[in-house]
């Protein structure tokens, strides 16, 4: 029996429109990211979802909270879930670290799988807690529907494990606010069916980033 995984980006918050490194920081959703998850709703209102789990943060529980409510189902919090941590970085925008970090900055931005902020994660630190948890999942909820809420560093790096790619083609998957993955764990391993899945959002009650910062 197989098992299929809707892997969910959370919506839109102010750090993210702003381009501030948020990681583990609290930061909430703002408007337009409720909206955003809105849609996600209207898009999943007619499958049929067995379980969810959620990373702790509020913008993912919040996420999970609006896209579930027509399923009367919440979220399991999952703490292998929980955003890559930027250390340092945390609280800053791009720009600004940029001229405080450049060389670490640029590591991140080209080859991301070798470059840690001071005092953060690495990726491959994020990939081994998320990827053992979905396999995990997978493995328990065989012949059922599950709906997890992440952030766009770990579901880039779910998905490159679902694809069997390695973590240096981190740059080139794109992850936007409230996108839809949907993956099969089969007894032959994974099917994909959708990646970064964003036609739900195409309405003028949501603005979208063109970056998925």
């Amino acid at each position: 029996m197989s098992t299929t995984i809707l892997l969910i980006r959370h919506g839109e918050t102010d750090w993210n429109r702003a381009k501030v490194f948020r990681g583990r920081h609290d930061v909430p959703l703002n408007d337009n990211g409720r909206a955003q998850a809105g849609l996600v709703a209207e898009a999943l209102r007619c499958r049929e979802i067995d379980a969810a789990y959620t990373s702790p943060l509020s913008r993912a529980t919040e996420t999970a909270s609006i896209t579930l409510d027509p399923h009367r189902l919440e979220a399991v919090a999952e703490p292998a879930f929980t955003d890559f941590d930027y250390g340092e970085w945390t609280g800053h925008a791009e720009s600004d670290v940029a001229v405080k970090w450049p060389e670490e900055l640029e590591q991140w931005q080209t080859t991301p799988q070798g470059a840690q902020p001071p005092g953060g994660d690495t990726l491959q630190d994020v990939y081994n807690r998320a990827f053992n948890t979905l396999e995990g999942l997978a493995a328990s909820c065989h012949g059922q529907t599950v709906a997890v809420f992440a952030h766009r560093v770990v579901n880039k790096l779910l998905a490159l494990g679902v694809l069997g790619l390695d973590l240096e083609r981190f740059p080139f998957m794109m992850q936007g606010n409230c996108c839809i993955n949907e993956f099969e764990r089969t007894d032959n391993g994974w099917l994909i069916h959708c990646l970064n899945d964003t036609a739900h959002m195409r309405s003028d009650r949501v603005d979208m980033l063109k970056e998925d910062f």
